[in-house]
């Protein structure tokens, strides 16, 4: 298994992320006969709650308006969070995650606001942060702090200088489980990255 890097992903100006297969919320919608605004839907009634409990969509809140760098790390390696010379901030477990069609996105509210197959055809040409999963039940650990990373940038003479930063990150752990796993986490936590 591998570990997926993706640069400058952006939360769209919404302190939120969300983690999941997109045509297993759709799916998840038609079956439950629920309105194209799913915001509204979520915020308002308890299909919010169900739905981050059986696994279609992890939400997560608290996002600050930033370029993040996303790992997805199916393998069994040191997460990047934890290698040395990294700043691990926050560790949270107990999410599970229903995979339907064969691919996961880190996607924003925006999206929910009217969820129709055209939105989400969009939601699929230009979300860059998004992996190939086979189907099935997954469990979730997010790991999130800052990631010493290599940036290129350009000088006012036009060369191109490689220098070192420190990145706000986001990391998923993302294991198959032969069944649902049990969802455990606090989906009210805030996941706000201090520099």
């Amino acid at each position: 298994m591998a570990i997926y890097k993706f640069n400058e992903v952006l939360n769209d100006l919404m302190d939120y992320f969300i983690l999941g297969d997109v045509d297993c919320l759709m799916q998840y919608k038609i079956e439950n006969d629920l309105p194209d605004d799913l915001l509204t839907e979520f915020t308002t009634e308890e299909t919010g709650d169900q739905v981050v409990e059986e696994g279609v969509i992890v939400p997560m809140i608290g996002i600050e308006n930033y370029p993040y760098t996303v790992y997805f790390n199916l393998s069994d390696d040191v997460p990047e969070l934890l290698k040395p010379g990294n700043e691990l901030q926050h560790k949270r477990d107990g999410y599970c995650l229903t995979v339907v069609n064969g691919r996961i996105y880190l996607y924003t509210i925006p999206y929910l606001r009217n969820f129709t197959k055209e939105k989400v055809d969009l939601l699929k040409k230009y979300k860059h942060a998004t992996i190939e999963l086979p189907n099935g039940f997954y469990s979730v650990t997010i790991l999130a702090g800052l990631t010493k990373q290599t940036l290129q940038i350009k000088t006012e003479s036009g060369q191109v200088e490689q220098v070192e930063d420190m990145e706000p990150t986001f990391e998923f752990l993302i294991k198959p489980s032969a069944q649902k796993p049990d969802f455990t986490a606090d989906f009210t936590y805030p996941f706000k990255i201090e520099f």
